[in-house]
């Protein structure tokens, strides 16, 4: 196939929908499909575009053997609503500007969000007469409705309708989890349009008996200052959906021990205020690290030696799999996870840790000093984990179903 992946994220930038969209067009190249990336300068989470990507409406580059063309994106620093609406229409509206560019396609690869670029696809689509396959890998306008980000009734339901308008115009729907697929089914999304296709990840490079592993987590221990202590590791984007109060008020109850440290890694838009209220918790059981690329996330994790995450008790977060939790389980790094739904349900399940209620900050601090109390057992959830991963949520495994979901959209 002739695939065009259309998409506001796209590395260098670091985050799961970046790893996860470079290593599917890595996976499509490899298997002989000519790929095509049309992506904005880069600029998330920071709000910062490189040095070497501003001044500029357009660039082209080659990644990792993958043409990928950039247009411009209004990208400033901060994480109000308004500043992140203002970068996802910029590049909805510049992203045509590759169009000349791409050369005929088969089918195009959309990633939702941001659901604007819906939109572009199917400009792109009726313009290179090539169907579109959306990939939706958060609910929206979903989650600003239930974190009260968007509340004007008109607006809600002009979203509502975009979101069908969108859905309507894709050939094919791909879903990370059973929960959302059945909600789109409920919504009016025929069944046999969706495709279930959950997150993974590259368990080669994520796996905890790599050669030079054990110097790796000596020395990633060391350079952090953290050789003697217990490490409980949080990796990931700092965003609204995810539970860090409920973290930092464990790490509060649990700072009476010494041997126990928190390391939070990431940026976003809830990172300043994860740094504030470790200020004035007066956390000195907490190290905050800024993103960091997806080469360092193994050292982090080997050095780490059990991890932690939280989401925020809404209906979309029961449907949501967080690619940190499955980084930990392929790297045999029990999860302590407070949450509900489809990520509790899997921690539980496969045995990879201990799940606690949404919210429940003292049982999440009990969960972290069994864990980090008992290291035969973090084996044990450790191995289960690892497991898991590797019957379930390998990327290679991922990819082929995405690209099974193209070749259906592209009747070839």
């Amino acid at each position: 196939m002739r695939v065009l992946i259309l998409t506001h994220h796209y590395p260098p930038e670091v985050g799961a929908p970046q790893t996860r969209l470079s290593g599917t067009a890595r996976f499509l190249r490899a298997r002989g499909h000519d790929v095509v990336v049309v992506t904005a300068m880069p600029s998330y989470p920071t709000g910062v575009i490189p040095s070497a990507y501003r001044r500029s409406a357009r660039r082209r580059e080659q990644i990792d053997g993958i043409r990928v063309e950039r247009t411009w994106t209004y990208a400033r620093p901060g994480g109000s609503i308004r500043l992140r609406l203002a970068n996802q229409l910029s590049f909805t509206a510049s992203a045509l500007a590759a169009l000349p560019a791409v050369g005929p396609r088969d089918v195009i690869l959309v990633e939702s969000p941001p659901l604007f670029l819906g939109m572009t696809g199917a400009i792109f689509g009726g313009a290179l007469r090539a169907p579109m396959v959306l990939h939706v890998s958060d609910l929206w306008p979903a989650v600003p409705i239930e974190l009260g980000a968007l509340t004007n009734p008109p607006a809600i339901q002009a979203a509502r309708l975009f979101e069908r308008g969108v859905y309507g115009a894709s050939r094919r729907l791909i879903v990370v989890t059973e929960r959302w697929r059945d909600q789109l089914v409920r919504d009016g999304v025929p069944a046999e349009k969706i495709d279930l296709v959950t997150n993974g990840v590259d368990t080669g490079f994520l796996d905890p008996d790599a050669p030079g592993l054990p110097a790796e987590r000596v020395a990633g221990r060391a350079e952090l200052g953290l050789a003697e202590k217990t490490v409980v590791a949080c990796i990931g984007t700092v965003s609204y959906v995810y539970g860090y109060e409920t973290i930092l008020e464990a790490a509060t109850l649990l700072a009476s021990d010494p041997t126990v440290h928190l390391l939070i890694v990431g940026d976003g838009s809830q990172k300043e205020a994860v740094r504030e209220m470790v200020a004035a918790r007066g956390l000195s059981n907490v190290t905050l690290l800024p993103a960091q690329p997806h080469r360092r996330i193994r050292g982090l994790l080997a050095a780490a030696d059990l991890s932690v995450s939280a989401l925020l008790p809404l209906p979309v977060t029961r449907g949501q799999l967080p690619v940190r939790i499955l980084e930990a389980m392929a790297m045999a790094r029990p999860v302590a996870f407070s949450g509900e739904g489809v990520a509790a349900r899997l921690v539980a399940e496969s045995g990879a840790g201990v799940s606690v209620p949404p919210g429940d900050a003292r049982a999440l601090a009990d969960a972290l000093a069994v864990l980090t109390a008992d290291s035969a057992r973090r084996v044990q959830h450790g191995a289960a984990g690892r497991a898991t991963i590797l019957d379930r949520f390998d990327r290679a495994t991922v990819a082929a179903k995405i690209e099974a979901s193209l070749l259906r959209a592209s009747n070839r």
